[in-house]
Order: structure tokens, then sequence, then C-alpha cells
């Protein structure tokens, strides 16, 4: 699909149907989500959460803005509740196991019929920190974003998820993603594929900055959507 037929499609859809879901992780555990599928979706992104033990969930104000606007993209839009979370089966792994519930996740848009459609990872948090521990090389995933990693907090190694361009997003007032440690995170990647933009006046918890982070990150999904229909 060219650019300008794929922006012709976003302006002419009809609103997004939300659903609940239960499905498997890779393990075998049941975990809750939903999702919002616009009519003819020309990609998929699946959203994760903020720290469990810090009253993280798939409600939360970036996972929700994030939730209600990448379908007006015509993305498929899944969110759900890793491990021990709400209605999700197990408990807090550390960032071990969670791992399993992303792949878990993967599969299922990838049975609801999606497999061809490029897939994006978004990460907000302790969820960034999940995906920086993925390192199953799925085909279908085209590009991952990073919101705030908590390097400060943390300890986050190398990379795992190679070839998939990444961006990176913080804010410049982040006591938990200082942009230093950041930086040293980033500064061994390939920046031809992989971005990372610093937002002034935000912190960790984006209160108010929601709007500004989420405009931020469909510009880049539509960059990369744009590259791969090209």
């Amino acid at each position: 699909m060219t650019p300008a037929r794929l922006f012709v499609t976003l302006i002419n859809m009809k609103p997004a149907q939300t659903e609940k879901c239960l499905f498997k992780s890779l393990d075998g555990l049941t975990l809750e989500g939903e999702f919002s599928r616009p009519e003819t979706p020309v990609g998929t992104a699946i959203l994760c959460h903020p720290h469990p033990l810090y009253g993280g969930s798939m409600c939360n104000n970036v996972v929700d803005a994030l939730f209600e606007a990448l379908p007006g993209d015509h993305i498929l839009t899944m969110r759900f509740n890793f491990r021990g979370v709400g209605l999700s089966e197990g408990g807090f792994e550390e960032g071990i196991g969670e791992v399993r519930d992303v792949e878990g996740a993967v599969r299922f848009i990838s049975d609801m019929g999606a497999h061809a459609l490029p897939c994006f990872l978004i990460g907000y948090s302790f969820g960034a920190y999940v995906l920086h521990r993925l390192d199953t090389p799925y085909a279908s995933v085209k590009g991952v974003v990073m919101i705030s990693p908590p390097v400060s907090m943390i300890p986050f190694d190398s990379f795992r998820l190679k070839g998939a361009p990444t961006f990176f997003i913080a804010g410049d007032r982040d006591l938990y993603c200082h942009l230093s440690e950041l930086e040293s995170l980033t500064a061994p990647m390939n920046r031809g594929e992989n971005t990372l933009t610093i937002i002034p006046g935000a912190d960790h918890f984006w209160f108010g900055k929601e709007k500004g982070l989420v405009e931020n990150i469909r510009v880049w999904l539509r960059s990369r959507l744009n590259a791969i229909s090209s």
C-alpha cells in the first residue's frame, strides 16, 4: 500500500471495535487483555504496562492514551495484564516470566489472522524493561517503542531484540530514566534505524504530557508503516 492510499484509508475508516480477551502466555498461564480492532488494520501494536508492584496495569494513563489513539491510525491495538495483575494468573517474576507473557500476546495476535501485518511492541517503564529482555526474533515484529525505560532503577543489559528498529522516548525530568544512562544504553545501537527523543518538562509518569507523547509515537509508527509499504 502506498503512503497516499494508506492515509486515504485512515480518513475513511469506521470506528474500531473493542473486545475483551483471554489468552495463554508461552508457559501456559491464562492472561486477560483487550484489543481494539479497526475495520482494515495495516499493522498491530501490543502495549506493555508499568511495574506491577507499584500499581502498574493495563489501565494506566499512558497505556490508556495509546490504546485510544492508535486504532485511529488503523493499527489493531492490544493491551494486557502481566501475570499476577488483575485477572491474569500467576505472580510477579521480575521481568523474566513476563517475557513469556509478551510472547503469548504476539502469538495471540498472529492467531487472530494478523500474522501478515507488521507488529510493533510498545513498552512503558517496566514494560520497556520486559521488552529489552525479549530475544525471540519474531518475523512479524517490525519495530519496538521504549517509553521511559527505567534504566536508573533497574539494570539493563544489552538490548536483545536485534534487527527491529527502536524508538526510545523519555522526559528530561524523569528520575528513573536519567538521560546519561539512557544514552549509554542506546549508544551501541545503530542510529540509522533507532531514534532517541527527549520531551522537555516530562517526568516518568507523563501526567498532562500524554498528548505529546502519543503524537511522537504515532509519527514514528506512521514512518515505519510507510517504509514497510513503499
